[in-house]
């Protein structure tokens, strides 16, 4: 019963998180300078880091173990700045990674 929840997982992060984060690390100095773009793409970061809040709130649901709550902090950020768009990109992508693992752990254990 835990495959169609993996699939969904593995199909959310590959075609719709993965891309926008391999766009915001690969960001050029053009964009950079492109307001519209700049908003545009930290709005996307943005509505990623809930996604990924939600799946991380999903999966503590399913386990006794806390969380690392790593996206809580909030505080003056520039959004329209591109070290922001990476680091943003870069935090996303690994708290992604820990929800996949766990994903693939939890599957694991109930393989057994």
């Amino acid at each position: 019963m835990a495959t169609p929840k993996t699939n969904s997982l593995q199909h959310l992060a590959s075609y719709v998180i993965r891309p926008a984060l391999v766009e915001a690390k690969l960001i050029t100095r053009k964009h950079a300078d492109d307001a519209v773009y700049m908003a545009t793409l930290a709005e996307e970061l943005l509505n990623i880091e809930a996604k990924i809040n939600a799946m991380e709130e999903a999966a503590q649901f399913g386990s006794s173990a806390p969380a690392v709550q790593l996206g809580e902090r909030r505080g003056p950020e520039d959004w329209s700045d591109a070290n922001w768009v990476r680091t943003k990109s870069g935090e996303l992508e690994l708290r992604l990674r820990r929800i996949e693992q766990s994903a693939k752990e939890r599957q694991g254990k109930q393989a057994c």
